[in-house]
């Protein structure tokens, strides 16, 4: 169904498509509020969970949300002052796009930057960002993904993901660093 689903979300894209310019490091410094899809796959989750303080370490003044599969909650330090939505498989529909409780859900804000952790394309967490009113959406490369993010974090293909991720807080952090400093 990915194969049907993708091409017309892609064609809407470009329809709909804005040419606006996006001030990316001045989104990165002052950035009030970020949706976090965390990896779908378990191995990729547990990799992605130790950046998470780091992450919020990097944005102090941001609040959080972060997207992660339910069977995945005993994962969580429950003592973050973060919030979560926890995704199941029933919240996705026969086409593999998230049904409208948990768009409803997570569209109710609006958020400043959408970070997709997933190293592999995953079509909900896509969508959502699609969908989403975020000025900077953010993932790893992938060129399924292009028409749908704005910023996509180039790394060796070959890289492991601990690192892949480990380069990328460090890009965001220097940045947000950079922009602060120069205001």
């Amino acid at each position: 169904m990915e194969k049907i689903i993708v091409p017309f979300l892609k064609l809407s894209t470009k329809f709909r498509k804005s040419n606006r310019v996006v001030d990316v490091f001045g989104t990165l410094a002052e950035a009030q509020s970020i949706l976090v899809f965390m990896p779908e796959k378990l191995e990729d989750f547990g990799i992605a969970r130790k950046f998470i303080d780091e992450l919020m370490a990097d944005f102090p003044a941001a609040k959080f949300l972060f997207v992660i599969k339910q069977k995945y909650q005993s994962l969580l330090n429950g003592n973050k002052n973060y919030g979560t939505i926890f995704v199941s498989d029933k919240d996705v529909n026969f086409f593999g796009l998230p049904k409208k409780e948990l768009r409803q859900k997570i569209l109710a804000t609006a958020y400043d930057i959408v970070i997709d952790l997933n190293d592999d394309f995953h079509l909900p967490s896509t969508y959502l960002c699609l969908k989403s009113r975020a000025s900077l959406k953010i993932c790893l490369d992938d060129d399924r993904r292009e028409p749908f993010y704005n910023f996509y974090f180039r790394i060796r293909p070959d890289e492991k993901l601990n690192n892949k991720y480990k380069k990328l807080i460090q890009y965001l952090k220097n940045k947000v660093i950079a922009e602060k400093s120069e205001k």
